[in-house]
């Protein structure tokens, strides 16, 4: 019995012993990746986003923001939520926000500049589109072309159409001859 119970005690020890090593660490700071944690809640806040649950969206987007408040998908996440709320100010907001966060991520300007295009910021949008051009290390040039050949098309600007519908077709001529056939 008494070896029974000494079994009891030594188990007992050694889980108080880890609990107090698992809490420990986890109060410190370099053992955890905020910014991979804050990537993780903007993933789940997109997912839910995606399946129409803004509200568990929102809670997760909110989280990330707490784990990283300066990492620019962050912000860039809350904006294409705020977006698709049709809240303009607050994404507006969130887009600048990111890209003083990053001015780099040439997917977040291309965003940036469909969202301005959206708003009938024509000029403003083109701007955003040729620095996501310029920006290095971005790769998805064949999307930021389409949405420049989408914007002149809202604007009703012909010229430019076919000059970015022309641009797209050397990236990806299955991309432009759809958007051809959809302008007709």
């Amino acid at each position: 019995m008494q070896q029974l119970i000494g079994k009891i005690l030594l188990i007992s020890g050694i889980i108080f012993f880890l609990s107090a090593c698992v809490s420990g660490s986890s109060t410190n700071s370099t053992d955890f990746d905020r910014r991979q944690a804050a990537k993780a809640r903007v993933e789940l806040g997109l997912g839910y986003l995606n399946q129409g649950d803004t509200a568990l969206a929102k809670l997760n987007l909110d989280k990330a923001l707490s784990y990283a408040p300066d990492y620019y998908l962050v912000h860039s996440a809350l904006a294409y939520f705020y977006q698709r709320q049709g809240d303009t100010q607050r994404a507006q907001e969130a887009y600048l926000s990111a890209i003083k966060a990053d001015s780099q991520q040439g997917d977040v300007l291309n965003n940036y500049g469909a969202f301005l295009c959206a708003q009938g910021e024509y000029s403003q949008a083109y701007q955003q589109f040729r620095q996501a051009l310029d920006t290095p290390n971005y790769y998805n040039q064949a999307d930021t072309y389409e949405n420049m050949a989408l914007c002149a098309s809202a604007e009703k600007n012909t010229a430019l159409y076919r000059q970015y519908l022309d641009l797209l077709s050397k990236q990806a001529p299955e991309r432009a001859r759809a958007l051809a056939k959809i302008a007709e």
